[in-house]
């Protein structure tokens, strides 16, 4: 430790400069899976966030809520045998706007459920025919409690009665409906989308049976949206191990006359690859917990229009992932270290 804290402190700009890179490299990292992981929220956290965990969809709907209609006939099927583990569920996608304010409009979506469904939320059963609760990211839009709105479609007001969590679907801030309140959007529909089993169930020949995950895994652009982001989150881990990689062989080809006089003095090969390791260690944690402090701040000044997520587990999972990066790029770099040859990297034969 005394000989790392000791070339740590000789050559600052050096391993300034390195430290930088990990740390932006950290950074971006860590800003891409919050935003990946905010824009899943984003999407389907009206879904996620509910105990259910099947969902019975109309068969061949491709596991698009938007695709199923199911009637009063299959309800009665999964009710008569489930009870209140099961519930409807209906979803429409529409647009709203102030009744105030007929130029903005705001894209949300409806949940139309029973008053007594498990997927409601606790003050829908106290609904009066024009008081909802809405998603708190309508706040983003500029809605305040007692604020009145108007269905762009039917024409219908209502006034919001407050706020639930930051449920979404598809992006958009979703609206709980029961279903009297329904009626006077929808009225000539008789049919609702899906149903929700708190239990898991096996396939049905007759329906289409799917998970929770499976269900937000079909949200359009769900999939797309995830698997790009992530992809690019695997290409900078190897970008990464490749430059970092680099940069120590560099660093430690710097160092060879110097390694070669320790070894010509007696010092042991495992020393000097403990030193370069802890070195490294060192230097990628300080830039590691640096880019945590960042990237906290950014999310804390972040709008609420512009979703982002980091929970504790996956900041630490990343970070240890880069720490291990880290030190594997700085193995790969002493494979010249190991080979030195203490008389000719002072020179001794020339």
């Amino acid at each position: 430790m005394y000989l790392t804290l000791k070339e740590l402190r000789h050559d600052k700009l050096k391993f300034s400069a390195l430290g930088l890179i990990i740390f932006l490299i950290v950074f971006l990292v860590l800003f891409i899976t919050g935003l990946a992981n905010g824009l899943a929220n984003d999407s389907g956290s009206a879904i996620k966030e509910t105990p259910a965990k099947t969902f019975i969809l109309q068969k061949g709907s491709q596991a698009r809520l938007n695709r199923s209609n199911l009637t009063e006939q299959d309800w009665q099927k999964f009710h008569s045998q489930y009870h209140n583990d099961a519930t409807k569920l209906s979803v429409a996608q529409m647009t709203i706007q102030k009744a105030n304010n007929a130029d903005k409009k705001t894209d949300i979506t409806y949940f139309i459920l029973d008053r007594s469904s498990f997927l409601a939320p606790t003050a829908l059963k106290s609904q009066t025919d024009n008081h909802v609760y809405v998603s708190r990211k309508l706040e983003a839009e500029g809605y305040k409690k007692d604020d009145i709105f108007k269905d762009s479609s039917s024409g219908n007001t209502f006034k919001i009665a407050g706020f639930v969590n930051n449920e979404s679907y598809s992006h958009a801030p979703v609206i709980y409906l029961n279903t009297h309140q329904a009626q006077n959007i929808l009225p000539t529909s008789k049919q609702f989308n899906a149903i929700a089993l708190k239990q898991k169930l096996a396939k049905n020949s007759k329906y289409q049976v799917i998970s929770q995950q499976t269900l937000i895994n079909n949200i359009p652009g769900y999939s797309a949206e995830q698997s790009s982001l992530y992809l690019m989150i695997g290409f900078l881990y190897l970008i990464s191990l490749f430059v970092l990689a680099v940069f120590f062989y560099i660093i430690n080809l710097q160092k060879i006359s110097d390694f070669g006089t320790l070894k010509a003095l007696g010092t042991k090969t495992s020393y000097l690859v403990q030193h370069v390791l802890t070195e490294m260690g060192l230097l990628s944690g300080i830039a590691i917990l640096i880019s945590f402090g960042i990237t906290y701040l950014i999310k804390i000044k972040m709008p609420a229009s512009m979703p982002f997520s980091l929970t504790l587990p996956t900041l630490l999972a990343t970070g240890l992932l880069f720490l291990f990066i880290a030190l594997l790029s700085a193995l790969l770099s002493l494979i010249k270290v190991l080979k030195i040859d203490p008389i000719n990297a002072i020179g001794g034969n020339n």
